[in-house]
């Protein structure tokens, strides 16, 4: 059976399988481009959880990978480009959960569209944005990747954030009245392209209108809660709770209903995840079928006395760089910071969650702390790692994880016979040094493979200009 369907896989027409076409301004980026091509001798990581194979040839023809094996029994396609990459890992293309085509947390909000070859030169090749300020630009840049003219990961778009409350509905924020007011603006915006929605805080009637309007459209809805649980928004319907531990405020003592508690994101650092009230809370989640993005990095980048990754402050524009090392400076002064105790109750949080059957994701959530596309998702697997997840299961929160909670995974996520060819190839062994995982070489989008080095080249000294 399975050497019938290789068969019928490399012989389907290249029509079949064509790849987008590609403007001059994206081609520049291209290394390879070939009908078929063979990568041989690789470390594959395929995304699943399961251990690393040594010496194994995945095959491409078209958008598809068509062979996955051992090298020495699976054949390579006459004519096929053949790419010998022993010494290198082979894992599937990230599919991130919180990320951001804006630049905030500054003096001022700017467009990110540097941000796109970024991602994709990071291993990103499938994005979920979590809410813009800026949605009609990232409406924009989605048109430009998506035709070709532009370099990037696929978008998957949320437009603005949903909220409730006075004062609200301004800039990228859109209060939400009523069942019938989400309703509308549920239609408007998957009308303009969003596929996703996001809402921010509550209170509870916001984020159930919008669930059941998203819903009745087969859509889909995040969250990053506070005046909500994360328990209830579990029993509510949401496909998505954004960020984990630190913003579940059913963990804040006295917390009452539909009101965000100041404490949020800070009581947290003397909760004791092991405590059964803890437990209980994460069953209750599970029980929902509620996924959880885990956004470690960016928190870390709010612990006083942790380094700035001077890889990403490269990529920064001179005056916003000066702005972010300011901040960085003077980040134990600010209003919010993440002491050492509470980042590491995140992670055990996570663990808790996995282990109790939850579905865990990842995403960036790119901030001006310094925290940049593409790295920001490559320093989640460090963390995970430390977290205490295997390597390979730190890949597969990073990939398959992503495209389940899209309900993609029979289409991306992982390395197999028939999915899209979304791979990324990184120099080394991330599994026995984490770090080296930064030392991404060749990502393929769609069986095309970019210069990975190329596309982070062109975002120096980019982020943070108009």
């Amino acid at each position: 059976m399975r050497h019938a369907l290789l068969a019928l896989l490399l012989a389907a027409p290249l029509a079949a399988q064509e790849r987008p076409a590609l403007a001059p301004s994206a081609r520049a980026f291209v290394a390879v481009d070939a009908p078929v091509v063979a990568l041989t001798g690789v470390r594959l990581v395929d995304g699943t959880g399961a251990p690393a194979r040594e010496g194994h040839t995945v095959v491409v023809r078209g958008t598809r990978i068509v062979a996955v094996g051992p090298a020495r029994t699976t054949p390579v396609p006459r004519g096929a480009r053949v790419m010998d990459l022993a010494g290198h890992t082979l894992m599937p293309g990230l599919v991130s959960l919180h990320e951001h085509t804006y630049f905030g947390g500054l003096r001022q909000t700017v467009p990110m569209n540097a941000g796109a070859a970024l991602y994709l030169g990071s291993g990103v090749t499938t994005a979920m944005t979590a809410g813009s300020q800026l949605p009609h630009q990232e409406l924009s840049l989605k048109r430009m990747i998506d035709s070709g003219t532009l370099p990037g990961p696929r978008l998957l778009v949320t437009g603005p954030y949903f909220t409730g409350g006075p004062g609200r509905g301004s800039g990228g924020f859109v209060a939400v009245r009523d069942a019938a007011d989400a309703k509308r603006l549920v239609g408007l915006w998957a009308a303009k392209g969003a596929t996703w929605f996001k809402v921010h805080n509550g209170p509870t009637s916001v984020l159930r209108d919008v669930i059941q309007a998203a819903h009745a459209r087969g859509l889909r809805v995040s969250a990053h809660l506070c005046s909500v649980t994360f328990s209830e928004a579990a029993a509510l319907g949401i496909d998505a709770l954004q960020h984990g531990f630190i913003t579940n405020s059913e963990y804040v003592p006295g917390k009452q209903p539909d009101v965000c508690p100041p404490e949020n994101m800070r009581a947290q650092a003397d909760v004791d995840v092991a405590s059964p009230a803890v437990q209980e809370s994460i069953r209750r989640i599970v029980a929902g079928r509620a996924a959880v993005v885990s956004t470690l990095g960016v928190y870390e980048s709010f612990v006083p006395g942790r380094p700035l990754d001077a890889r990403a402050l490269e990529m920064l524009a001179p005056a916003t760089r000066r702005e972010v090392e300011a901040n960085h400076a003077g980040l134990a002064q600010r209003g919010f910071t993440v002491p050492e105790r509470l980042l590491a109750k995140m992670m055990q949080w996570e663990r808790a969650f996995v282990a109790a059957g939850g579905l865990l994701g990842a995403g960036s959530d790119p901030w001006g702390t310094g925290f940049l596309p593409g790295f920001g998702n490559l320093r989640n697997y460090e963390l995970l790692v430390q977290a205490g997840f295997r390597p390979e299961e730190a890949i597969q929160i990073l990939t398959l994880n992503g495209a389940r909670i899209l309900g993609e995974e029979a289409r991306i996520g992982s390395i197999a016979p028939g999915k899209q060819a979304d791979l990324v190839v990184v120099r080394g062994d991330p599994l026995a040094a984490p770090a080296r995982i930064y030392d991404v070489t060749l990502v393929f989008r769609d069986g095309i493979g970019y210069d990975a080095v190329r596309l982070r080249d062109s975002a120096k000294g980019r982020v943070g200009v108009f």
